[in-house]
């Protein structure tokens, strides 16, 4: 491998050949080794130094990464190098990697480095095994059409620190490895498109002998894969060649004999297999004799054996970690293995695959429409072939907005002094410089992957944002006056393109496809993502999913004159980090949204130091809430009771308001983009409806919704089939086909039911517009998607609801001139009081968001950890022993989200720093308590038939929110009040 700094007109003209780019993301759980790998490769382009690989942790270049040891962003870094291939021929690679952060509360960004990325390196711990953030990565990385290599890290730590048995340590490999392919076919049931292949034929799970799983230990500086061991061994093994003897070590009923061959029956004879023959007794051996037993007398035969002739300075070394590290690197250098293996397994940006063009391009999303799926099917040929790059419409996405000081750009560095070449000098030199204001400020760029065509300065592009459709009458007839009246598109020219070093950003004047780059000056048009194009006639890439932000702070600032200077910096922030919400309440009130307490630190440190240089004041933790009804076993269809009315001068309406059961909220939930795509496929606006309006004859059979794609059809019918096994017991049987509305948000799910006889209304067929009732289709379903946004409890979205229509009936005969805008908005504010009627007739709850933690402990402090889950309100899910022996212990447990601040700091002072959780958002749950409870004298009875705790905690979070949002809230208050005397005056 090429160990010279490569300079950076070698690696421009190496982005124009996209068969040796590679686009690579890290990913694992916090401290698992993700920037320790990192050093490792940023020190084959000599970014950092051999010696401090592993050590200096480079891309962490913010002083808060540094002090807590953890990865807090994204950075991206471009590394320019030759490996040897299995034909010793040496091939250029260009790896543009993104290092992302492990801990939970930056999740987002890991779906922002997937996006431009084509593989992802999975890290593993094997002393921690697969953990919550490990399986998300996984996850992320199969939805994004990611290939994925294995790092299994740590394989040190086993050795030395738990001294674990050969047989130990072979069965965590295997655990890891088993996790890892169970996440996968977890993931892969759902896509049942591809059922019909089975997952041990897709190349998708992780094995030894594939080649994508790599045995290494980062801070050692060290990895190996199967294919590595095989040729080292292939010359001590008779009949046996490089691939059969890979194949070979990884059958687990394989050993070697004492004629040197390979024969079956490992298991039956309890032999060694070849995997802990040559790979495990290999390393441990090496560990066990240098480090442990100190023997250096076995280098030199150490050395023979791994074939190294080359004896450095660190090889004889008297520290004996020094000397391994040297050994095994020199032997198998970390860096050079995984170059290899994304040379080999990762897909080059012309190599990315049908499957996923067709996710980036939303094709089954479009191609219900003619004129959208002939623009993908137009610029899909630019995916395919990247190498065309003539008349070619140039397509980018930006994944996210970072900020960075104007001193990392390269136009801002020192400019190298030149001397006089004049002999005289008759005025003195005047040396301009910087003023540390302007060295401070802050530029904010965006990241970048070129799709197709290139990307140069000067350039004319089009901001595409989510929403935007393009228009082919308003495009042909006027292009210009059509970017002007959509607040969709937006037209910039390309100013600034830069070749990303990690801290450091480099001007350049174009960036071929393939490639990732930063775009300067689009902080005006662009807030996070959105698609760049020369043409606009070309569809928005598809957005990454991102989590929302659930914990609330109100901040202000410690003077008030520097509120300007705040809401400056709230503008920075929110560009610079892909989590956080800012919000401004009708009082005026600035809530920063965050995804937990490391997350606030940082963004307050940002303020603070970087942003808006002001001291801030932020409040105690605010949580949105969810309110619910409770669930009853009673058959809703024949309940009149709760059955409420609405009669107007049009039509009468009943609906009753019911909880949603788990199993039926499960299915909408997972499938939840599709149905809603379902619904408003072949929507029909009022005026659609108004041009039908006439023909009265209601009994014509409605038709089904068709879609053209094959894959949307065979999704519908599975989707179907889900529903139909959900909606199967009690009285819900057969309500899934009557499905009016599934709502407007997958945080909060609610369901809109038809059960009218006579109104044919659902969202698998098109709307009957020759039924008059037709008219007030679309003020019923905004008012139910407006009384699911604020309920009767504090105005909090309302969750897990059903609204079943059990009468919709017209009173008069409906004249179309009748219906005027101020008529469907009076019709829409009488729904929403009915449905708010609906819901004061049942028993209603609040529900609060919930954190899951995974929390590794031995048995001693078992009791401490249980303490302060409980004194939080939370509650233990499980506690799994770890290994035969129950020595180590995982501790799954959840507590609610506003009683998580500083859970972590609690949990490491109670155990010593023992234990070191971390917080991962999973679900809302409902409080088990009135939320109109108030506690009564001598009414101990009825306090013991209910859950007094909760009910106080209830009642206490509605009005703390009802008189944070201004609300009226019931609160006893002494309006007279009086010396209290004793009755009995004793003189």
């Amino acid at each position: 491998m090429n160990s010279i700094k490569p300079t950076i007109e070698e690696i421009h003209f190496c982005m124009n050949d996209p068969n040796c780019i590679r686009n690579v993301c890290i990913l694992a759980h916090v401290d698992h080794g993700k920037t320790t790998v990192a050093d490792s490769l940023l020190a084959t382009n000599r970014l950092v130094s051999k010696r401090m690989a592993g050590f200096l942790r480079y891309l962490d270049d913010r002083p808060d990464e540094q002090q807590r040891g953890i990865t807090m962003k994204s950075s991206t870094v471009s590394l320019l190098n030759l490996v040897q291939d299995d034909d010793n021929n040496y091939k250029k690679i260009l790896l543009n990697l993104v290092d992302t952060p492990g801990h939970i509360d930056f999740s987002t960004e890991v779906g922002a480095a997937l996006r431009v990325c084509d593989g992802a390196i999975i890290l593993v711990d094997l002393v921690e095994g697969v953990c919550v953030q490990t399986r998300e990565s996984i996850k992320n990385a199969f939805k994004e059409h990611a290939k994925m290599i294995l790092v299994l890290n740590k394989f040190d730590r086993l050795i030395v620190e738990l001294k674990k048995s050969i047989d130990e340590i072979f069965q965590c490999i295997l655990r890891v490895i088993e996790d890892c392919n169970a996440t996968i076919a977890e993931v892969y049931q759902y896509e049942f498109n591809s059922s019909e292949i089975d997952i041990e034929d897709t190349g998708l799970l992780f094995s030894p002998d594939s080649g994508n799983v790599i045995f290494a230990s980062a801070v050692d500086g060290w990895g190996f894969t199967t294919e590595q061991i095989a040729k080292l061994f292939v010359n001590l093994v008779k009949g046996e060649t490089v691939d059969s003897l890979n194949k070979k070590i990884w059958n687990f009923d394989c050993y070697i004999n004492s004629t040197k061959e390979i024969k079956t029956g490992a298991v039956d004879k309890k032999k060694c297999n070849l995997f802990v023959q040559f790979c495990l007794k290999t390393i441990v051996h090496i560990y066990e004799s240098l480090i442990l037993r100190m023997e250096k007398d076995k280098i030199s035969k150490i050395l023979e054996k791994l074939n190294i002739t080359t004896i450095t300075r660190d090889m004889t070394h008297n520290d004996p970690k020094v000397q391994v590290r040297a050994i095994l690197q020199a032997w198998k250098p970390l860096a050079s293995t995984i170059l290899l293996q994304c040379l080999k397994k990762i897909p080059s940006p012309c190599n990315i695959g049908n499957n996923k063009i067709e996710y980036l391009l939303s094709v089954n999303r479009f191609c219900e429409d003619q004129y959208l799926s002939k623009c993908i099917e137009n610029v899909r040929p630019n995916f395919e072939d990247i190498s065309n790059k003539t008349n070619v419409t140039s397509i980018s996405y930006v994944s996210k907005m970072f900020c960075t000081s104007k001193r990392n750009l390269s136009q801002n560095k020192p400019k190298a002094f030149v001397p006089r070449t004049e002999k005289t000098i008759t005025k003195p030199e005047v040396i301009q410089q910087t003023s540390n204001d302007n060295n401070d400020d802050v530029a904010v760029i965006a990241l970048a992957r070129v799709f197709t065509g290139n990307l140069h300065v000067g350039q004319e592009m089009y901001v595409l944002n989510r929403s935007y459709l393009p228009d082919p009458v308003e495009i042909e007839t006027d292009p210009i006056k059509f970017v002007e009246n959509n607040p969709n598109v937006t037209k910039v020219t390309i100013t600034e393109l830069y070749m990303l070093f990690g801290r450091e950003l480099t001007l350049v004047d174009s960036i071929p496809a393939g490639n990732l780059c930063g775009i300067g000056n689009l902080e005006s048009c662009v807030i996070r993502t959105s698609t760049l194009s020369s043409s606009l006639n070309v569809v928005p890439l598809v957005e990454h999913t991102r989590l929302d932000p659930v914990v609330r702070h109100a901040i202000e600032p410690v003077n008030p004159k520097e509120l300007p200077l705040l809401r400056q910096g709230l503008k920075f922030l929110l560009q610079s980090d892909s989590c956080v919400e800012v919000i401004m309440q009708e009082t005026g009130e600035l809530v920063l949204l965050t995804a937990g307490d490391v997350h606030l630190e940082k963004c307050i440190e940002d303020l603070k130091n970087k942003f808006a240089n002001i001291d801030i004041h932020v409040s105690s933790p605010m949580v949105s809430l969810r309110e619910t009804v409770v669930e009853k076993d009673d058959n809703f269809l024949e309940d009149s009771e709760n059955t409420v009315n609405l009669d107007t001068e049009y039509f009468s309406l009943s609906v009753i308001a019911v909880s949603v059961p788990d199993g039926i909220l499960e299915v909408i939930r997972n499938n939840y983009d599709f149905l809603k795509m379902v619904e408003e496929h072949q929507y029909k606006s009022f005026i659609d409806i108004a041009k039908s309006y006439g023909n009265i004859n209601i009994e014509d059979k409605i038709a089904e919704k068709s879609f053209k794609s094959s894959v949307t059809k065979k999704t519908l019918t599975h989707i179907t089939n889900q529903l139909k096994a959900a909606f199967s017991h009690s009285f819900w049987k057969d309500l899934h086909t009557k499905i009016w509305s599934v709502g407007q948000s997958d945080t909060f799910i609610n369901l809109l039911i038809n059960t009218t006889n006579t109104y044919n209304r659902n969202i698998f067929f098109e709307l009957n517009t020759c039924d008059k009732r037709s008219l007030f289709d679309h003020c019923i379903t905004k008012a139910f998607n407006n009384i699911c946004k604020a309920g009767p409890l504090c105005e909090e979205p309302l969750s897990n609801c059903v609204f079943i229509v059990k009468k919709f009936e017209l009173n008069a005969d409906v004249k179309l001139e009748d219906i005027s805008p101020q008529t469907t908005s009076s019709i829409e504010s009488n729904i929403r009081d009915l449905f708010k009627r609906a819901l004061e007739k049942r028993e209603k709850r609040l529900m609060e968001p919930i954190y899951v933690t995974e929390i590794q402990v031995n048995p001693s402090i078992l009791g401490k950890v249980y303490t302060v889950v409980n004194k939080r309100h939370g509650k233990i899910l499980d506690s799994v022993g770890m290994d035969d022996d129950e020595r180590v212990f995982l501790v799954k447990a959840q507590i609610p989200v506003i009683e998580s601040r500083d859970f972590a700091c609690d949990i490491r002072k109670t155990t010593s720093g023992q234990a070191n959780p971390t917080l991962r958002y999973s679900h809302y749950e409902k409080i088990d308590g009135d939320p109109f409870y108030e506690p009564v004298e001598d009414d101990d009875e009825e306090d013991a038939e209910i859950n007094v705790e909760s009910a106080l905690r209830a009642c206490r979070l509605r009005k703390e929110i009802r008189r944070r949002k201004g609300l009226h809230v019931d609160d006893e208050v002494v309006i007279h009040a009086e010396k209290q005397r004793t009755l009995n005056k004793k003189k």
